[in-house]
């Protein structure tokens, strides 16, 4: 108990003087400034100029790769763009672009295997199956329309709907 007291006494002590210590300002001394003399400059003759157009390059759709986590409760729950920009994912409903990528991760619990499957059958169920947590696949969509993805062990949880536009 008197070691407790005397740990609070040195610390009480230690932020009282610490509170009384206050930095001086700096002596600062003044330092003289030139005088600016007055010069003419001669002013330049203007010569008329046609502007020439230079012709702006079409922006391009950056691929991006989006991260899809996959779990046995609530199916495709949330997806992530890999460079975390903003992108609207709403009833289960993705929105991407040609040459962009989906890539499914297993969120499940251990050891529960999950099979993504294309309705579209854009690749085959075995190459799909997740069987270990954080295991993943990937797919890049080539051409554009609207694809539906479901888990194979889960029919009835809502299905995932990509919608692709050039």
């Amino acid at each position: 108990m008197t070691n407790i007291k005397l740990i609070l006494m040195v610390i009480t002590l230690t932020l009282i003087f610490l509170g009384c210590i206050q930095p001086q300002p700096p002596i600062s001394t003044p330092t003289p400034t030139a005088t600016p003399t007055v010069t003419a400059t001669e002013k330049p003759t203007v010569v008329p100029t046609t502007p020439i157009t230079t012709p702006s390059p079409t922006p391009e759709s950056i691929p991006r790769v989006y991260k899809s986590f996959v779990d046995q409760y609530y199916g495709f729950k949330r997806v992530v763009e890999s460079n975390y920009t903003q992108f609207a994912y709403e009833n289960l409903t993705l929105n991407i672009h040609v040459g962009d990528t989906v890539l499914w991760i297993n969120d499940a619990d251990p050891d529960e295997i999950l099979t993504i499957v294309s309705e579209q059958g854009l690749w085959s169920n075995t190459s799909a199956k997740l069987r270990w947590n954080y295991q993943k696949i990937n797919y890049t969509f080539t051409k554009p329309g609207t694809y539906g993805v479901y888990i194979h062990e889960y029919p009835r949880l809502t299905h995932q709907k990509i919608v692709v536009s050039k």
